[in-house]
């Protein structure tokens, strides 16, 4: 392997059935890294074998459990070996490794995770990518109580030693990825961001965007209402408060003007704020408990 003068880098690249690309990675990652990790997440190709014959340290689960679980598992291993910076990226040739160094250097300059962002070069990204990212991006802002990221499911970042040692993630699939900038924005950590430069190739994802994009975006709403919970009910109460108030206001009119009791709409008037000064509810006793929790009372 490479002996980098300077910080002590690690790279890691989850890998999924990528031996098409990962050779290539690695060789490439290897110019500006100390040691480069493939965590292998259970394919069935060769991709252990040639990224273990480009000169990578080799780590497997036996199954494909997730990406998440994939990152977890390498910062398990790599705490020992006591990086002062550790770089995730993409095996299917998505990130370019010659760019390693722009992250790195954000992370030596004092910043605990860098994300490299897609942003700069939106005109050469898919509209749809685009519009998935924008989405998630927010969510993640919501999430981690306004700490918004505009890449946030970008997986080419940089982590210091620090967030190497205090970031626990719980994630096991692409969520994982806003987890770490919420828990890093949780722990005070210094978050920047790098334009980066982004190769949509078309075999390089065996992944459906679409799919993945709504499985990543369910993980937010479930952490929104976890870590959120008087937004995430209070909001949705109060709308379910307001639906009720316009049913109930059409009641009245048409009983106003027809002397007439529509018994349907009034249920429906009744049914709604019930739900809503419940979800209310609901929202402040969790935010409590939450709040509680959080400073450990």
């Amino acid at each position: 392997m490479s002996e980098v003068s300077g910080p002590r880098i690690i790279v890691a690249i989850p890998a999924y059935n990528e031996e098409r690309y990962v050779g290539t990675v690695v060789l490439k990652a290897r110019k500006h890294a100390s040691e480069v990790i493939v965590f292998d997440d259970g394919s069935t190709d060769g991709t252990a074998e040639v990224a273990r014959l480009a000169g990578a340290t080799v780590l497997r689960h036996e199954g494909n459990y997730g990406k998440g679980s994939a990152m977890k598992g390498v910062l398990a291993a790599v705490r020992d070996r006591l990086p002062d910076v550790l770089v995730f990226l993409d095996g299917d040739g998505q990130h370019d490794p010659a760019q390693i160094p722009r992250l790195v250097e954000e992370v030596v300059g004092g910043f605990d995770l860098v994300v490299g962002s897609r942003k700069a070069q939106k005109e050469k990204t898919p509209l749809y990518r685009r519009f998935g990212q924008s989405v998630l991006s927010h969510g993640t802002g919501v999430a981690s109580h306004g700490r918004r990221v505009i890449d946030s499911e970008s997986g080419f970042r940089a982590l210091s030693a620090r967030a190497v040692s205090e970031l626990d993630l719980t994630e096991n699939g692409f969520a994982v990825e806003t987890e770490m900038i919420i828990k890093a924005a949780d722990k005070g950590m210094k978050i920047t961001e790098v334009p980066i430069s982004t190769i949509y190739v078309e075999d390089g994802s065996t992944l459906n965007p679409f799919r993945h994009g709504l499985g990543v975006l369910g993980r937010i709403i479930n952490m929104v209402s976890e870590r959120r919970p008087l937004l995430f009910f209070g909001v949705g109460g109060a709308l379910f408060c307001l639906f009720g108030i316009l049913a109930g206001a059409r009641v009245l009119t048409a009983f106003a003007q027809t002397r007439q009791f529509a018994t349907g709409t009034a249920i429906l008037t009744a049914l709604f704020l019930i739900i809503g000064v419940f979800s209310i509810f609901t929202g402040i006793v969790l935010n409590i408990l939450t709040r509680t929790r959080g400073t450990g009372k």
